[in-house]
């Protein structure tokens, strides 16, 4: 399968860069996003969209590493994450705030990303 044939650094790379964009778009003033509402709590939903991305691309950069009781590294990494940012964006004062909602969204994206790291690994 192609996707496991991808060089470790492109692995790599991509994760960082995708590290990279959600700190950008969790940091970004609230004025800068769009407002549209799609159906009630869309934004939740994309918030574990969002951490689902980083578990699986988190996962998939180094594939030797997170086997057996390792495999909880990535929702601490996850929870931790999630956590700064929504911190981050309360100190920020730019529009956002935290909410605890946003770290169980962002947390319970663990899943998903860790099921599709399953599946295509």
């Amino acid at each position: 399968m192609i996707f496991n044939k991808v060089n470790k650094g492109l692995r790599i790379w991509f994760f960082i860069v995708y590290v990279g964009l959600l700190t950008t778009l969790s940091l970004l003033p609230s004025s800068d996003l769009p407002s549209v509402k799609l159906f009630p709590y869309a934004d939740k939903l994309i918030h574990l969209c969002m951490y689902a991305g980083f578990t699986f691309l988190m996962m998939w950069a180094w594939p030797g590493f997170f086997k057996k009781d390792k495999q909880l590294i990535p929702l601490f990494a996850v929870l931790f994450y999630g956590l700064g940012m929504e911190i981050l964006q309360d100190m920020g004062h730019v529009g956002r705030s935290f909410e605890l909602t946003d770290v169980a969204a962002n947390t319970l994206g663990y899943l998903p990303g860790w099921l599709a790291y399953q599946l295509f690994s």
